[in-house]
């Protein structure tokens, strides 16, 4: 399936892959940030944005295939760095599962390695079904709180209705198909030891929702993994904390070959 896309940028590639259930808007300041050096990609994924919505579930595979068929499309030569946030991770980490010979490097920021308990998948499967009886993404609005760090919350309104918006307008139907494809993912820590390039894991030193010690496991998996810790942010670092974000990513880029 071929996605919308924003780029900016050429020379090497960077795919920026968002998390759930927002848009590749979530990336704007590391467009900018990354541009100078890199072709910077920021895709939708299935049922979000301006992407496609077919009948889910989505399983994270075909996302990842998804992201695939579009960068051919586009004639992205491989190798080049995928990173992606959240559930943009666990595509990344599908992608790096099924296509390791098109990574050149592996960016997780703000997400885990693991697969879902049965409790979280059967909330997740909740959700959906919520979803689908009211037609909207409605029953995702408390979920907002919890991407930021508490602080963000009180300074930064503006971020945070930024962020509410776009999870008002992700189609319902993509909301639901993403949950469901979530709750099938299985564990990748396996698939982080098995790489053979480097791995940068970023992780929000106030993330409500997934512990450091989850991200520091994931750097520890990788032959060559280094984690890198923002002071101050939650859940979303590209947008809560847009310079350091972009200062540990330039300074993985730069070491790539």
């Amino acid at each position: 399936m071929r996605l919308a896309i924003e780029q900016q940028g050429s020379g090497p590639a960077v795919v920026l892959l968002h998390g759930f259930p927002l848009d590749r808007t979530m990336w704007a300041n590391q467009l900018g940030a990354l541009s100078d050096r890199h072709r910077v990609v920021a895709p939708d994924l299935r049922g979000h944005g301006q992407s496609p919505s077919p009948p889910g579930p989505y399983p994270m595979e075909d996302l990842a295939a998804d992201v695939v068929e579009t960068l051919d499309a586009l004639g992205v030569e491989p190798p080049y760095v995928v990173g992606g946030l959240s559930m943009g991770g666990y595509v990344a980490l599908a992608l790096a599962d099924r296509f390791p010979d098109r990574l050149l490097g592996l960016m997780l920021l703000n997400t885990r390695a693991g697969a879902d308990s049965p409790e979280v998948a059967r909330n997740r499967e909740a959700t959906a079904q919520a979803i689908e009886r009211e037609g909207s993404t409605s029953p995702l609005s408390g979920m907002v709180d919890k991407l930021f760090a508490p602080a963000h919350r009180r300074s930064r309104p503006d971020l945070v209705d930024q962020v509410a918006e776009v999870i008002r307008r992700t189609p319902p139907e993509g909301a639901a198909g993403a949950l469901r494809g979530m709750a099938m993912r299985p564990d990748r820590l396996g698939v982080i030891r098995s790489l053979r390039v480097p791995v940068l894991v970023i992780a929000g030193a106030e993330d409500a929702i997934v512990p450091e010690a989850e991200s520091r496991a994931m750097a520890d998996a990788a032959a060559d993994g280094e984690l890198i810790v923002i002071p101050g942010a939650g859940h979303l670092s590209p947008m809560e904390a847009p310079g350091e974000t972009a200062a540990a990513v330039q300074s993985f880029l730069a070491r790539l070959p």
